[in-house]
Order: C-alpha cells, then structure tokens, then sequence
C-alpha cells in the first residue's frame, strides 16, 4: 500500500471477518505519507497475527509487492490492496481448493467492481483458466486467451512462488507471473464473487503502458523501456527455466508463435521502437536548448 488512509480499514476488516481464520497479515507500507501507519499499528496492536512492515523510502509498487512475500511464513500466500475487499469466505474456499489439488498453483475467485464507497459497480467478467494437464496449453491460454491477468490478486502456493523469480518492477510483470504460473501448474477461478476489487481512476492498469515505469519503479521513471520486447523476451524465459522435457519446451515455444500472430506483435514491437526514439528526439532537443540557454 501507499496512502491507503481512505480505504485501508475496509480491507483490514474483510481480512478479520474470514470464516478461515488460521493466517497471518503482513503489511508492507511504502512510505506513506498520510495516515496509513497510524492505522496499520492500531490494528497491530489489537491483533498478533498483523506485523506492520514499512519501507523507509518509496521503493516502487512491485518491489513493495515483493517485499511481503519475502516477509510471509505461510503454506499459501495471497496479497490484497489496500483499497479491495474479500469476501467473508474467500480465504476457505481458496485453502479448500489448494489443499485438495496439489496440482493447483493459483487460485482466485469470480469478482465484482466496487466504487469509492464500497457499493458494488459490476460483476467482472468470469476468467476460467485451462485445466488441461499439458503446460504448452496452460501456457498458451494464459498469455492469449485468459480475460485478465489476475496473478497479483489471488492465492499462490509459496514453494511455487519461492522457484519463480520476484516480480520485476516494470509495467505489467504480473503478465509474466501468470505465464510462468500457467507452466508449473493449474490456474483456478473458483465460480462464486468472494473478491471485491476498487477500480479508481488513475489506477494502474488504467495507465497507457509507456507511462507505468514511474509506478513500477521510481528509480528508472524516466528511463527507456520496451515493455512488447520484454514480455517475449520473459516469455521464454520462463519456458527455459521450468522443468519440462524437450517435446514439451518446443510446444511452448509453438504457442508463442500462436500468440505473435493472434496478437499481432510486430506492430507493438514497431511502437516500442518509435516510442523510444521519440523519447530520445525530445531529450536531445531539451539538452540542446539548455546548452544555448547556459551559452548566452
């Protein structure tokens, strides 16, 4: 979280009204600049299971992301926003169906879209994963067919999750989860609403791409990025490094080809290049003129 004051509350009360009760809060602050620690070390107080972590300096949202799965002890892990909700049986259903299937990595459930205020927008569009045991078709529904990319929302198994690398701190990296996720197991959406999530304007996924660095990683705002070339380039990353054997590999290899032309990637590859060198034009152009200024 960062600045989470006005709807913090609300998710730490869906968290104490879960009907599974056998879990632990890590909070990890971002340097909050409002009243969000305030909050967080009143409910910590009141309750051993919360521990209030707060970073003394703004990392970037994926880094934070990452920093409370480093600081989790549990079988499971599931990160929640500051500013979404659970449902009363969310963390139940969720256990329920990873203690049962060894095969399933990741777990979520049907959503709804809640306003500022917590009354409910809209049902979200149900996102039901492939459930075939061959990874290559996982994999391929995952990157091309799946609605959303939801893998920064629900349940992950933490022994899955600790043989992944963290999720990098650029645009869209939870894109990169999912397919990773997709190879080393089954995807789940349970068929109930037990996830209340607040879509606000200026939300991140709301952001044009090109402009998501900042939020990623306030280090590199400014830096050049080609976020269509990095997703291939992650893509097959992930088919390198999880277990398979070679027939497997090269049918995932196959499946990225089907996603290029369903997705028509060259034109995105084109837009990264002519975005960049429009980045790089303007830059040149400001420096030139503040030489000429600093001449005068």
């Amino acid at each position: 979280m960062y600045n989470g004051e006005a709807h913090l509350e609300q998710a730490l009360e869906s968290v104490a009204a879960q009907t599974f009760q056998d879990y632990e809060v890590i909070i990890c602050d971002n340097a909050s600049t409002d009243r969000t620690g305030e909050i967080c070390q009143a409910y910590a107080a009141r309750d051993g299971r919360i521990r209030y972590h707060r970073n003394p300096e703004n990392i970037g949202g994926d880094r934070n992301y990452n920093r409370c799965f480093e600081l989790a002890t549990g079988d499971y892990v599931l990160t929640l926003a500051h500013d979404d909700r659970l449902g009363p049986q969310y963390l139940e259903k969720t256990v329920a169906v990873m203690d049962a299937s060894p095969d399933v990595v990741f777990c979520h459930s049907r959503s709804r879209q809640i306003d500022e205020a917590g009354a409910v927008v809209r049902d979200l569009e149900p996102n039901p994963f492939s459930d075939s045991p061959e990874p290559h078709q996982r994999f391929f529904d995952a990157i091309c067919v799946s609605r959303y990319v939801v893998a920064n929302f629900g349940m992950i198994r933490s022994r899955t999750l600790r043989a992944m690398p963290p999720l990098a701190a650029y645009p869209s990296s939870d894109a990169f989860w999912q397919a990773e996720l997709a190879l080393r197991g089954r995807l789940y959406e349970i068929p109930e609403f037990l996830f209340y999530r607040r879509i606000r304007p200026g939300a991140g996924h709301l952001t044009p791409l090109h402009e998501r660095l900042a939020w990623s990683d306030p280090g590199r705002a400014s830096a050049l990025f080609f976020p269509t070339w990095r997703r291939l380039g992650e893509y097959l990353a992930s088919i390198r490094r999880v277990p398979m054997g070679l027939r497997e590999r090269l049918r995932c290899i196959a499946q990225l080809g089907r996603y290029w032309r369903e997705k028509r990637i060259t034109g995105q590859l084109v837009r990264d290049l002519r975005m960049n060198a429009r980045r790089v034009l303007l830059r040149s152009s400001a420096v030139r003129d503040l030489r000429e200024r600093r001449s005068r």
